[in-house]
């Protein structure tokens, strides 16, 4: 009887000794799987971000300003110069042009939620601009488009924070 007590304690012993092995393997998985949640959290939450939709309204107001607020002609991105600088100087409008006097952000019909910025540029240098002081930091939105003033090549630059 000795023999076998001795016997079934050492099927015990072994047995037993991966259970260390096992631990850590389980414990390894477990990371695994938090590490896996909290890299995939942030995807999952991003459609629900405030400033998804800014790309939206500056594209928007880019294509207010050059195809309908700002041109009389009729043809898109040709942009009329009287309107043009009564943009700028935000003042009352001539006669053919379709702007709002007041913030920028109503002018080219924004929400007043958004902090928008219009700059016309030329060579890249900056011709006008009217709006908002655009911050260093954080992020802001641009949205550019090539018009022609006095058969000129413009950038007409909107940008939406």
């Amino acid at each position: 009887m000795d023999r076998r007590d001795r016997s079934s304690g050492r099927e015990r012993r072994r047995s037993r000794a991966q259970t260390t092995i096992d631990y850590a393997i389980g414990v390894g998985i477990f990371l695994l799987a938090v590490a896996w949640v909290i890299s995939t959290v942030p995807q999952v939450v991003q459609p629900f971000d405030d400033t998804q939709d800014r790309p939206l309204v500056a594209n928007r107001a880019a294509d207010r300003l050059a195809g309908d607020v700002l041109s009389t002609s009729g043809e898109r991105t040709v942009l009329d110069s009287e309107c043009v600088d009564g943009f700028f100087d935000n003042a009352t409008p001539p006669a053919d042009c379709r702007y709002d006097t007041g913030p920028v952000a109503e002018a080219v019909g924004v929400s007043d939620r958004y902090d928008v910025n219009v700059t016309l540029l030329q060579n890249e240098a900056v011709v006008e601009s009217r709006g908002d002081v655009v911050p260093s930091s954080g992020r802001a939105i641009a949205a550019r488009r090539t018009v022609l003033i006095d058969g000129r090549v413009h950038q007409l630059l909107v940008r939406v924070w």
